[in-house]
């Protein structure tokens, strides 16, 4: 059959033979029709970056339907009459941009800009499916399925909300167009497509058939088909993908998208009816038209619970059959339709063939074996509001976009209409252990029972636990915190449906959940106008192109069509030898081209350059002893990226037996004192400290600060594309370090550097993750594309990243002190601990941590000591990531700090004031800063909320910074800039990389200062390894400052050589006229400078934050409230981009501090979250929500480049106030609960499991009382 479809206006037909049968939508775009602006990221419809906009008719309403979709998960064959609309269909520069395009780069809302086109179409969807009247709420909803890890999401939110209309949002008077009114829900035009498919479709040869059928009828003669033992798949939104990854071996492919029968709805008197294929949006909206009907009421509480659900595009195709389908298949699958439905009680239609149809329970169904059985529809009864009482519950990790730690549905059924007394209950709940669902004790104990009544109140809470069993199932939270959550569940129905007068005043908030108003914030900075377009708080230079889609990443470049794809094969026995490697199933794998190890490699099997940051050797390919469960051991080259994938994991692997032990973290290398696994400083050698005697008010105490690791996660996957040219192969590298990716593909192919020429445009966002883990997959994909002479495209996994890559060095630290009553620091020591995975590379222990230790205090020799050592793992090979060494360094200090300050019950504040190194900028700041956020008056009013509310508490953590920049690192920054004499416009390149933090725009600036020529005629060209030769990494968040001074270098030498035809031609010559004369007379209208070593000598940033949230006691979830965060970045060269990378910096910090959980399988090595299923970075509604900046006025850095200081990292640093608030809300639980005054060890992160732990909560004795 062939398949017709739109895409941006342009008709297409495909044969559906002629694709894999598994074919996603995102491929089709991508690699047939080169349409790039739709991303490809984790391919299970977690990031958002792939979001595209569907339209297609409904089989029962035929209208047509527009709706958000993630393409990575809509298989191509169900795209049958639908129309596709891509971002740069939307708007481009061809045909004009859309108002969402231009208003998003206007308002700051792009950085690395690699998640931007998600964000666009998804907006764009919700105002078409809304017909453009859309709330601020709304808004604000419905990106819990688009991730960003740069801009901390604000800029992003206020764009978007100013298209609602209720928008309260300032928008600058540039973005207000006087046709974006009434444009808003027309695409532009369909223009930017390529023409038709450029790639010949392959022949599936797979044997697997496609069916779409029509009617109940058609869709039982396709089953028919299906033969014994034949694996077959209803396909409607292949949302399940995303979870439970589909089997290979499917030989039928039925979509039931057409079929009208199971997209029906019905609401009579006494039943609701939905179809089975009623996707969840769909269910929904019928929910709200329910829920005005009598005895549906209950519809409100299951919208509020279907919200919570994946994200929006998954529920816009994920469909009801869908989910409990999964839940038949996969029973520990904690499913929120099945929690709901089953806890009312809510029965299946299921059909043997067209003309039979029967009801059964939804228990019965999951349990029913029948093979070929439809799941026609669900039959939802009425529960008149008088008679009945439905809540349900679902407590996550974050707030939007991820399964649940434990879920609930209540139904009781009351004997009278006075609400008092139980007829019948039912109590579920979901992800305690598969067998267990209805609490079926406390369903024997209500019935005839008061359930106010404290009596019945105390014997469900004696009873509940010990039927509450959960099972141990990482990386799932513990049993431990699963148990006392569901118990909390259902104290939290009691205190929210009792009668006011039942219970106690300080215990009412616990009913509620934690509700989030809209979120908003603030930017305080200033300009210098004379500096213009220097300081001026300018639109990012790729700011437009990044929202159309238009600026191309590294995945995004087009190869020829004999381009191969890689993945590797790694090893899964840590401290085994490898003693052989058999491919031969994997070569067979049809597609399949080669296989490589480290026998193959032709120079030296090490993916870094052997220098001062990466002294020992790191393997590429595992070639004896595995370092680390999933190294790479080899590499699969294939015709097609799923191939490649898949053929990887038929490679047989021989070890041999190894006896010894594995440490996969530090507290097992410490508890066991492995000591010759720790590595010593070597700064380790000091004299102990001299102490006087303990005088009276003294106080002592000693703690430990444990920060886990934290992986990067950056939107765009590590990608190289390596292409043989002539002699040489020309490299494309997702890389912040091209000098040293050039020289590690040199010496691994043992050829001279100047045969391998790197050319980087921009990087989809990098923290660290591309300074030398870049290399890994940039030498294997060099390694196969000179073997085969052939172009090689190798885009890493999600997994793949998150199994064999490099994370954030976890730290540990032991620390003791003694100080006055006044909290003045008398001793300080600190023994800390930092994990360096299998090598010492990238150490930070000396280089990073150290120096910051001091902070902003008077810690000198006489009173702190400070001894850090590496430890050794049986891990990846630790890298840099946003801050690294300095956060932890910052945050081991600050949290000393307030542990004294507990220690002397004092203000924390107080003790910081105390202890400031006098003579410090900080001594002005700190007493500034604690009045403009009216610190002691806040934290008045959050110990009287504290003293009035049992279960929930509010907490405000204190931060300061000063985060040492070290400079040294910065050996040279190549600039080249050019003048056109035909038009006078100017082009420069640098050896700096653009990865979201604006290093291009800057340079700019400073360009068009100089020059004084229009900033609009200032454009900056790829960096490559030819004008950019052995320039210096991207990181430490100088590179904008470094480059910026060059480009200044560059073109004062441009000046100098005008100077004299300006002279000659007199003050009233145009710059174009000076320019045709200097051409005219041969002066070299191109300069090449550099920075260098030395250029800018060292300097400190300063920061303070001030972090207000609010705990649920009885789930550990919270809200920040508010975040205030003064910075001095000297006088920033831009103000929007210094901002942005401010907001940016903090949130990821909360990650690190609140959400961003590792699990590993400590036995063998393996992480277990690897996904965006389980591995979670803050999403848009996990910010705070009153987030204010300040960057600090009139505090010019005397010896920073035009007076600018960095802002890339530092603020990262200040988010450990938030333990802090933390610390706060808990101690007075605790206090509550009547446990003895004692510090709290929180660290990186705390999750919500930590806080309930933490938190002195009993469950035998909640009560309403």
């Amino acid at each position: 059959m062939s398949i017709k479809f739109n895409v941006n206006g342009f008709p297409y037909e495909v044969q559906a033979a002629d694709y894999a049968p598994d074919t996603t939508l995102n491929a089709f775009l991508r690699e047939h029709l080169h349409l790039t602006a739709t991303k490809y990221m984790c391919l299970e419809g977690g990031c958002g970056s792939c979001v595209c906009v569907i339209r297609r008719r409904h089989p029962v309403s035929q209208e047509v339907q527009s709706r958000a979709a993630n393409s990575c998960l809509t298989l191509l064959n169900t795209c049958d009459d639908v129309d596709i609309m891509t971002d740069e269909g939307l708007g481009n520069q061809v045909s004009g941009y859309h108002p969402i395009q231009k208003r998003l780069a206007q308002m700051n809302g792009t950085q690395c800009g690699y998640c931007t086109p998600g964000f666009v179409m998804n907006m764009y969807g919700l105002l078409e499916q809304h017909g453009g009247q859309v709330s601020m709420s709304q808004v604000e909803d419905a990106f819990g399925g688009n991730l960003c890890r740069c801009t901390g999401y604000r800029p992003i939110l206020d764009a978007m909300k100013s298209f609602a209309v209720d928008s309260t949002i300032e928008v600058p008077p540039e973005c207000v167009d006087i046709e974006d009114s009434f444009e808003l829900l027309c695409p532009r035009t369909g223009q930017s497509c390529k023409g038709s498919c450029s790639r010949p479709p392959l022949r599936d040869q797979s044997g697997s058939h496609w069916y779409w059928p029509k009617s109940l009828a058609e869709l039982f003669s396709a089953l028919g088909q299906v033969g014994n033992g034949e694996l077959y798949i209803l396909v409607a939104g292949n949302t399940a993908h995303g979870v439970y990854r589909r089997p290979r071996d499917i030989k039928h492919f039925i979509d039931v998208n057409l079929v009208p029968e199971l997209r029906q709805y019905s609401i009579e008197a006494d039943q609701l009816l939905l179809g089975g294929n009623v996707t969840l949006t769909d269910a929904m909206q019928v929910f709200l038209l329910a829920a005005k009907r009598p005895g549906f009421e209950y519809c409100a509480q299951l919208w509020q619970h279907f919200n919570l659900i994946a994200n929006v595009p998954v529920r816009n195709n994920g469909t009801l059959a869908g989910n409990i389908s999964i839940k038949k298949q996969h029973f520990e699958f904690p499913s929120d339709v099945f929690i709901t439905f089953e806890a009312l009680d809510v029965h299946v239609l299921v059909y043997d063939n067209p003309s039979t149809q029967r009801v059964m329970t939804l228990l019965s169904y999951l349990g029913d074996t029948t093979p070929k059985l439809v799941l026609g529809g669900f039959i939802l009864k009425a529960y008149p509001k008088e008679r009945f009482l439905f809540r349900s519950y679902k407590i996550l990790p974050r707030a939007q976009n991820v399964h649940a730690y434990v879920n609930a549905g209540f139904l009781i059924e009351w004997q009278d209409i006075q609400r008092r007394i139980v007829r019948s209950a039912r109590i579920c709940f979901g992800n305690i252990r598969p067998d267990y669902i209805h609490d079926e004790q406390v369903e024997q104990l209500l019935p005839g029972k008061d359930l106010y009544d404290p009596a019945t109140v105390a014997q469900i809470f004696q009873q509940l636990p010990a039927s509450l069993q959960p099972e141990e199932r990482p990386p799932e939270a513990s049993p431990e915190y699963r148990q006392i959550l569901a118990c909390s569940l259902l104290y939290k129905f009691l205190l929210s449906t009792a009668p006011k007068e039942r219970v106690r005043d300080s215990y009412r908030t616990g009913g509620l959940l934690l509700e989030r108003p809209l979120s908003s914030g603030s930017q305080t900075f200033e300009t210098i106008k004379k500096n213009y377009p220097v300081t001026q708080p300018v639109q990012k230079l790729e700011g437009l192109i990044q929202c159309s889609g238009e600026a191309t990443y590294m995945n995004d470049l087009l190869t020829t069509s004999n381009a191969v794809h890689c993945a590797f094969v790694t090893a899964k026995r840590v401290g085994a030898t490898i003693v052989q490697i058999d491919p031969s199933a994997a070569l067979q794998c049809k597609g399949v081209l080669a296989f490589y190890s480290a026998k193959d490699i032709p120079g030296s099997n090490n993916f870094v350059p052997v220098d001062q940051f990466t002294p020992e050797v790191d393997e590429l390919f595992a070639a004896g002893q595995v370092k680390y469960y999933d190294q790479p051991l080899g590499v699969v080259a294939a015709l097609t990226h799923d191939t490649a994938v898949y053929a990887a994991t038929l490679v047989v692997v021989t070890y041999a037996r190894y006896q010894g032990k594995i440490y996969t973290s530090m507290s097992q290398v410490l508890a066991e004192k492995q000591t010759d696994r720790i590595v010593c400083s070597k700064n380790n050698h000091v004299e102990p400290l001299k102490l006087p005697p303990l005088a009276p008010g003294d106080v002592l105490g000693r703690g430990i600060l444990e920060l886990e690791s934290q992986y990067h996660f950056t939107m765009e996957p590590q990608t190289t594309i390596a292409v043989p040219l002539d002699n040489i192969l020309q490299v494309f590298c997702a890389t912040q370090w091209m000098d040293a990716t050039q020289g590690a593909i040199a010496k691994m192919l043992g050829v001279s550097v100047n045969s391998i020429q790197l050319q980087v445009r921009r990087v989809g966002g990098a923290y660290g993750a591309k300074v030398t883990r870049c290399n890994m997959v940039a030498c294997a994909a060099a390694l196969v594309a000179s073997k085969l002479r052939r172009p090689a495209r190798f885009v890493q996994t999600i997994e793949s990243m998150m199994e064999s890559n490099g994370k954030r060095w976890a730290c540990r630290s032991d620390y003791e002190f003694r100080a006055r009553a006044s909290g003045s620091i008398i001793m300080l020591t600190n023994n800390y601990y930092e994990d360096a995975g299998c090598n010492l590379n990238e150490n930070v222990v000396d280089f990073l941590t150290m120096p910051s230790l001091r902070n902003v205090y008077n810690l000198t020799d006489s009173n702190f000591r400070a001894k850090g050592n590496a430890i050794r793992t049986d891990a990846p090979s630790s890298t840099w990531c946003r801050a690294p060494g300095t956060a932890e360094g910052i945050a081991m200090t600050e949290t000393a700090v307030e542990h004294i300050a507990f220690t002397c019950q004092l203000d924390p504040a107080d003790v910081r004031l105390v202890n400031l190194q006098p003579g410090s900028k900080m001594v002005q700041l700190l007493p500034r800063f604690l009045a403009s956020t009216e610190y002691r008056k806040r934290r008045t009013q959050i110990n009287l909320f504290n003293s009035q509310n049992r279960w929930r508490k509010r907490g405000i953590g204190l931060a300061l910074m000063s985060f040492p920049l070290n400079t040294t690192v910065g050996l040279n920054y190549p600039v080249t800039v050019a003048i056109y004499h035909e038009d006078g416009s100017v082009v420069l390149s640098h050896g700096g990389i653009e990865i979201g933090q604006g290093v291009n725009t800057k340079a700019a600036q400073v360009a068009a200062l100089v020059l004084g020529v229009p900033l609009d005629q200032v454009r900056v060209e790829a960096s490559n390894t030819v004008s950019g030769a052995n320039s210096m990494l991207t990181a430490n968040s100088m590179t904008s400052e470094m480059v910026g001074l060059a480009v200044r270098k560059a073109c004062d030498t441009l000046n100098k050589r005008l100077a004299p035809v300006k002279e000659r031609l007199g003050a009233n010559a145009t710059w174009l006229q000076v320019l045709q004369a200097a051409y005219l007379q041969s002066v070299f209208l191109v300069a090449t400078e550099s920075y260098k070593l030395g250029d800018i000598p060292n300097y400190n940033i300063y920061g303070l934050s001030l972090t207000e949230l609010e705990v649920d006691i009885l789930t550990g979830n919270h809200l920040i409230r508010r975040v205030d965060i003064l910075e001095d970045a000297g006088e920033s060269l831009s103000p929007h981009i210094d901002v942005g990378q401010v907001e940016g910096a903090f949130v990821m910090g909360l990650g690190y501090y609140l959400t961003e959980l590792l699990v590993y399988d400590r036995q063998t090595g393996r992480i277990l979250t690897n996904r965006t299923w389980n591995y979670h970075p803050p999403g848009a509604k996990d910010i705070p929500i009153d987030f204010r900046i300040e960057l600090l006025q009139k505090s010019p850095n005397p010896v920073g480049f035009m007076r600018s200081k960095a802002t890339g990292e530092p603020a990262l640093c200040l988010a450990v106030g938030v333990l802090f608030a933390m610390q706060h809300a808990i101690q007075s639980a605790r206090k509550d609960a009547g446990l003895p005054r004692e510090w709290v060890r929180l660290g990186a992160p705390t999750t919500p499991e930590t806080v309930v732990l933490n938190s002195g909560s009993q469950v035998e004795a909640f009560a309403l009382q």
